[in-house]
This record gives C-alpha cells, sequence and structure tokens, in this order.
C-alpha cells in the first residue's frame, strides 16, 4: 500500500480547553477519499467514494453483491484506467434492473410494502450450522483493530476482515466507506474462487439493512460489528438466519439474532 495514496498531511490548529485554554499548530494525517467509477461493458453504473486500493476487489465485491455477478467465472476481465474500473462480463446485463432483488429484501426488512413477497427473503435464509466460540469473536475484532492501521492514524476510515471459525484471518481490508470495506474483503474471496459460507465477517461499521445484504449475497452466517446494529440490520438478518453480533468490544459482546451459533 503506497501511503501517499491513502493518507495526506495537513496543517491544523488543535484548540484544548483544560486545564486551561491554549492553541497550537500541528501536522494532522488525514485519510484520503476519492471517486472510484464502475464500468461494466463499456456503460457507467456507479460512482463510489472509496480508498485508492484494493479497486479490483472493490469493483468485484460491489457487482457481486448487487447480484450483477454470482461468481469470478462471469468476469473477462477488470482494468483500472487512472481512477475507474472497467469489467468486462461474459453476458450482457441490464444494470437498470439488476439490483432490485437486493433493494427488495431490504425494503421488506424495514418494514414497507416490499416489492416482492416475503417468501423471495426467506428464500435467502442461510442454513449454516457453523459455531464460533465467542472468545473468538473478541480475538478477531482485536485482530481488526490492530490491522486497521490508517484509522488509527487518521479516525477516518471503516475495517473489514473474513475469518475461519479459529480466527485465521482470510482477507482484510480498510476503506473510507463500511460498505466499500465489506464489498473490498468479498471481492477478494470472489476473485480467489473461495467459498464464504464457512466465514465470520468482522466489520468496524454499524449494521443496516444493506450492510447485511451484503452477508445474505454472499451467504455468510456469522457478523460480528464493533457498532451498533439498525433495525432493518437486524430483520434481515432474522429473516435470513444470520447470526448478526454488535457492540463486540472490550469484553462483551450483544447477540442481536440467531445465538445458537456463538458458543458460550
Amino acid at each position: 500500500m503506497t501511503e501517499s495514496l491513502v493518507i495526506e498531511e495537513r496543517r491544523i490548529r488543535r484548540l484544548t480547553f483544560k486545564p486551561k485554554i491554549s492553541s497550537v499548530e500541528i501536522i494532522d494525517e488525514v485519510a484520503l477519499d476519492q471517486s472510484t467509477c464502475i464500468f461494466v461493458n463499456g456503460d457507467y453504473h456507479v460512482t463510489l467514494i472509496s480508498t485508492s486500493t484494493m479497486k479490483r476487489e472493490l469493483a468485484t465485491g460491489y457487482l457481486y453483491s448487487e447480484g450483477i455477478i454470482d461468481s469470478a467465472e462471469d468476469i473477462l476481465s477488470i482494468k483500472l484506467r487512472e481512477k475507474d474500473a472497467h469489467v468486462e462480463l461474459k453476458k450482457n446485463v441490464d444494470l437498470r434492473t439488476a439490483s432490485v432483488g437486493r433493494m427488495n429484501l431490504i425494503v421488506t426488512a424495514c418494514g414497507s410494502s416490499p416489492r416482492a413477497s416475503i417468501n423471495q427473503v426467506r428464500s435467502s435464509k442461510i442454513m449454516s450450522s457453523l459455531q464460533v466460540e465467542a472468545e473468538k469473536i473478541l480475538q478477531m475484532v482485536t485482530e481488526l483493530t490492530k490491522r486497521s492501521q490508517i484509522h488509527i492514524r487518521t479516525g477516518g476510515t471503516h475495517g473489514a476482515m473474513l475469518c475461519s471459525e479459529t480466527g485465521e484471518v482470510l482477507t482484510f481490508a480498510e476503506d473510507v466507506g463500511r460498505h466499500n470495506a465489506i464489498d473490498k474483503v468479498v471481492g477478494s474471496m470472489v476473485l480467489k474462487k473461495k467459498t464464504l459460507s464457512d466465514c465470520v465477517l468482522i466489520s468496524s461499521g454499524r449494521q443496516s439493512g444493506e450492510m447485511v445484504q451484503k452477508a445474505v449475497k454472499a451467504q455468510i452466517p456469522i457478523i460480528a460489528s464493533m457498532a451498533a446494529p439498525l433495525s432493518s440490520g437486524i430483520k434481515l438478518a432474522d429473516m435470513a438466519g444470520i447470526t448478526l453480533v454488535c457492540f463486540a468490544r472490550g469484553k462483551r459482546i450483544q447477540i442481536y439474532t440467531n445465538p445458537e451459533r456463538i458458543i458460550i
């Protein structure tokens, strides 16, 4: 990772108020973000605000989580041109309707009037028998924190990690976007043609419906986040059979759905 591509230095003025007001000029480190446009079969699809690393993985994970591709076998090539990712697929896709199924799941989980029946949500249900010790979850979160060096220096990024049930780190990513960080680790596994159904997803970001949906698509049975869940994330995890663990930090975890996968 080239440091100049992810961090910049800024001269700022820092004020402190205790024990008395003081002012000093310092050099602060700031996380860099940039726009990354993803093109599919020559057509513009989306612009993501992201960290400049792991762009192939980001594009792959995004297209996978959106349901545009089902595996690495669908990809003919990925070419990076300046800041953009150009993905050529072996098949033609309608980019306007490719993500409708994903939104159906999220809208249903939010309790709104869905464009798909509840049975379509349940058809994605994860039946994995994977179990993980509670202590291992905390160890994985600690490892995520240690690896998040851009965040340690700037406070401006999120981290994501995929682990085995024993805690082995399979892939890790940082990004200014919590969604992007997950897309990067999922994309990394997809490109390596590795299964995700026996993985634990560790995230630093809060778990809303669209975050949980990425795990639904990848059939990841356990999500553990350092942050809070939102109601849409809890409902979707419950319907999809995902074990959702949040506030995993220090010496505690809170299990919101399907607790049988966490061994106490």
